[in-house]
């Protein structure tokens, strides 16, 4: 029995040695953040912009509070040297003045486009869905329930929703 007994007892006696002692808690560097660069004050802004495919919504971080403004901003900027080689582009004319947006929650979103602009309709597609992502984002409600009023500069009007 003793001969049984011996392999036993020396598995349990070098697992026994091999034993990790209790080290305690030792520090591992900052918390993980989901945006290389985010804070407390960093907000993400979609834009929509045109490819192949149709409109395509993009994600860009933006530090401060007013994400309608940014998101406006980046559309009006364009695409970024990474989404142009994605096959990225924009309609919307580069430096046009931000259109004039008011969020009615009884009613459409007013936009007031301004000279610069022109009737590109995929342009005004990009407006309305960036508007559109933003208010819904803001006010937790579907994007395709968020109507958009737009102004145009010819004195014409129509009410859209995003249909990417």
């Amino acid at each position: 029995m003793s001969c049984r007994l011996a392999p036993v007892l020396l598995a349990v006696t070098l697992t026994a040695a091999c034993a990790i002692t209790d080290t305690g808690p030792t520090p591992a560097g900052p918390a993980a953040t989901a945006l290389e660069g985010a804070t407390s004050r960093s907000a993400t802004v979609h834009v929509y912009f045109s490819s192949a495919l149709g409109l395509e919504r993009v994600s860009r971080l933006h530090r401060g509070t007013d994400t309608l403004h940014a998101a406006l901003e980046a559309l009006v900027q364009g695409p970024d040297a990474a989404e142009r080689a994605r096959g990225l582009v924009s309609f919307v004319p580069p430096g046009a003045p931000l259109p004039l947006v008011r969020i009615d929650p009884r009613g459409p979103v007013d936009v007031r486009l301004s000279l610069g602009w022109g009737i590109d309709r995929t342009a005004e597609r990009q407006l309305v869905c960036t508007v559109a992502d933003t208010v819904s984002t803001t006010t937790r409600t579907a994007l395709g329930s968020v109507r958009v009023k737009m102004h145009r500069v010819d004195g014409s009007t129509g009410t859209r929703t995003c249909t990417p």
